[in-house]
Order: C-alpha cells, then structure tokens, then sequence
C-alpha cells in the first residue's frame, strides 16, 4: 500500500486547504501596484446581517466613500446577504489594499455599532485575487454580477439592487 493510501485523513479537515495562521495575500506582490484585485469579504461567523436595504446602503455607502477618500478604482461590487465581493485597484493612490480593507472595515463596523448595536461584523482578514489578464476581469465581473442570480434572490442581474459595475474604470485595464 503506498504512503498516500496509508494516511489516516480526519473527514472534518479532508478538505482543508489553509491553517488559520495562513496568509490571504500572496506573500512577493505588492498590493499597492494599480492592477484590478478581486476581494470577497465575508460577515463574522458568515450571518446574513446585510439583507434589509438600510444594511446595504450603509455597506455600499461606505465601500464608495472609501474608495474615494483613498482615490481607489472600483470597477464593480455585489454585496450578498453574508459576503462582499468587490474588484478594486489602488489606481495611482500607492496605497496598499490591506490600507483600503482596514480603512473600509472600521468605517462599516463603526457605522454598525452605532446603528444597529453590532460589535463585529467582518470576519479576518479578506480573500483576494490579482486579476491578470483581460479576460479574467471579464470573466470574474460577470460571476461577480451573477452571484445573486445564481443564489435564486432575484432572476435577472439588473433586478438586484445591491450590485454595480463601473464601465469607465473597467475600460481602464481592458
């Protein structure tokens, strides 16, 4: 029998693929480099807490807001009941996306504790991906933009009113 075969798996960690300590960020890129990053940022302990439309224009609110104090590019967002998927890019700001995500948490979680008495709202962290080529930023907006579609929360994309996706900064790195 090989090693392979041999190996007791534990079925609750078969498919894990990280330890807890691991880094989100690919440890020899620099994140302040303008090339569009797909970031999904979930809720603590994955909770549905942004399906009202107070919740959602709050989220929204902020990510734009901050976005444009950091003179970031945002080139689409969809924000789920539990998740946020946004593609950002510094643009010429220098700044780092872990400044942005910092920036945007604090900013969400601070509005949260006041107005509806929430004390942790994101889960650590955030999960990126550099966007490479052309047809990857295509590719991953139109999953971006279809995600409420594929969850059954509405039928057609331009029904979901928590998704936008910006045209002039998308042609910006097509």
């Amino acid at each position: 029998m090989g090693a392979l075969q041999q190996m007791k798996i534990n079925p609750n960690e078969q498919y894990k693929t990280w330890g807890r300590n691991r880094s989100n960020r690919l440890s020899n890129y620099d994140y302040s480099k303008d090339r569009p990053i797909h970031v999904t940022i979930c809720t603590d302990n994955k909770e549905k807490l942004f399906d009202s439309e107070v919740s959602g224009k709050i989220i929204i609110n902020e990510l734009l807001r901050t976005a444009k104090d950091l003179r970031f590019r945002i080139l689409c967002y969809c924000l789920m009941p539990d998740h946020l998927h946004v593609i950002v890019s510094p643009g010429e700001s220098n700044l780092s996306l872990s400044k942005f995500l910092n920036i945007f948490k604090g900013r969400t979680t601070a509005v949260f504790k006041e107005k509806k008495d929430f004390k942790k709202i994101w889960q650590r962290s955030a999960f990126d991906h550099v966007i490479r080529t052309e047809e990857d930023l295509r590719a991953i907006i139109e999953y971006i933009m279809n995600n409420p579609v594929r969850k059954g929360i509405v039928e057609k994309i331009d029904d979901y009113p928590y998704s936008e996706s910006f045209d002039v900064e998308i042609q910006k790195y097509a």
